[in-house]
């Protein structure tokens, strides 16, 4: 990945030789040097940095300083554990829709990836990496990964996948997008003079063939973890956008599942114990207590998440339920005495494609033998529905929830969850 990360010494300034030159200069015009002043180009009174930086990069055969940057910044290889993030000020973040493909929207004559600066209060993973895309493109973060930091190590580069919004929250819905693959991508920015964004468009793709599942767990514990505790509503601290009325048109419909469960268990009548991988808070193991109940189904609700604290979350926000909230894995969870449950709802969405296989086979051994397995994927593409994950997987789809549409839009809730009869 480092050699995309720097650009070629014979090919473009050094961008820290340059500041450096831009300083010296500024410093020689105040001091009166005739020399220096007869290098700037309509300067102010009295000269400023902007003016000494214009100069240079005028000489350096660029149209401006910004140019400058953007054809010779440098940045080195970093992550989580490795970047001072009480010192960045700024974020370019890569969004990679598919693997090896990258989108781009327009900035006037230019294809750009979002970058901006860090609002007073924002933390760049939690807000900033969120925001930023939202507004200049309408893209919607979701797996998110730092994976390189400038000279100055003030500025983070991540590459997040995700698509384009269809919510609710404020966002771009006017931005003309691209997608390429990396290499015509990288191209495409070269050529228009964007040699430092063109080498990160190239390190992002291969930080993502790269990507450990351990580094994916890291990462999305650091992505779901600090956002949720900080939301403010139980469906925020969920990863959920709306309000409680939202949230209901939106999950509710999951408890379709619960219809006739308990009689095709022989059990008809009886509780139904149900399982949420990935519980976050527990919002959803708690609501579709109250939504099994509008049903007639009785719900014993329990959970599972990655991250600790959201785990200690969801005990304190059910107290009654909280030896039913577990720290685990989706990939390789078993309750520690062998229970199985009669309903178990998997989110696909929180991990890698590649092991959405191996997590239906997991889930499914912690489901009741006659029970249901519930897939969901959140992703709103076609592609990306819970039916074509689990027929991908080689299971047969039992059955499907209905979905609802949003009212602020009047578009649908992204694709049907399915559910798989357990062997």
């Amino acid at each position: 990945m480092s050699e995309h990360l720097s650009p070629r010494a014979e090919q473009r300034p050094d961008l820290r030789t340059a500041r450096r030159a831009a300083r010296r200069l500024l410093a020689d015009a105040r001091a009166g040097d005739l020399t220096a002043v007869a290098r700037l180009h309509r300067p102010h009174s009295p000269v400023l940095l902007s003016d000494a930086q214009h100069a240079l990069a005028r000489e350096a055969g660029y149209d401006s300083w910004a140019a400058l940057v953007r054809d010779a910044e440098s940045f080195a290889p970093a992550e989580l554990a490795t970047i001072p993030w009480e010192r960045v000020r700024a974020v370019t973040v890569v969004c990679l829709p598919q693997p090896g493909r990258v989108m781009l929207y327009r900035d006037g004559e230019r294809w750009v990836a979002p970058r901006g600066s860090l609002l007073r209060g924002e933390d760049p993973w939690d807000d900033a990496v969120l925001r930023i895309p939202l507004q200049a493109m309408g893209f919607r973060r979701q797996g998110t990964h730092a994976y390189a930091i400038d000279d100055a190590r003030r500025h983070v580069a991540f590459w997040v996948d995700g698509s384009l919004y269809t919510g609710a929250k404020p966002h771009r819905r006017d931005a003309e997008t691209r997608t390429l693959t990396i290499a015509e991508a990288a191209r495409l920015l070269t050529q228009q003079g964007d040699g430092a964004l063109a080498r990160l468009v190239e390190a992002a793709g291969e930080d993502q063939d790269a990507m450990t599942y351990d580094r994916h767990k890291r990462d999305l514990r650091r992505t779901l973890t600090g956002a949720y505790l900080r939301s403010s509503t139980h469906a925020g601290g969920s990863g959920f956008g709306g309000d409680e009325d939202d949230w209901r048109d939106a999950r509710s419909g999951l408890a379709a599942a619960l219809d006739g469960l308990a009689d095709d268990l022989g059990r008809p009548g009886l509780p139904v114990t149900l399982l949420d991988l990935g519980s976050a808070n527990g919002h959803l193991a708690a609501s579709m207590v109250t939504w099994g109940a509008e049903r007639g189904v009785l719900v014993e609700p329990h959970g599972v998440d990655i991250s600790p604290e959201l785990v200690e979350r969801a005990r304190e926000l059910n107290p009654q339920w909280s030896q039913r909230f577990w720290v685990g894995d989706a990939l390789d969870w078993r309750h520690p005495e062998g229970q199985r449950f009669d309903l178990v709802h998997l989110l696909l969405d929180v991990l890698p494609a590649g092991l959405h296989a191996a997590a239906i086979t997991n889930a499914l051994a912690s489901t009741t033998p006659g029970g249901r397995l519930l897939v969901s994927c959140y992703d709103p593409r076609p592609e990306c529905s819970a039916q074509i994950h689990v027929t991908r997987a080689g299971h047969a789809v039992a059955g499907r929830t209905p979905v609802r549409a949003r009212r602020a839009t009047g578009r649908p809730y992204g694709s049907p969850s399915v559910w798989i009869t357990a062997p």
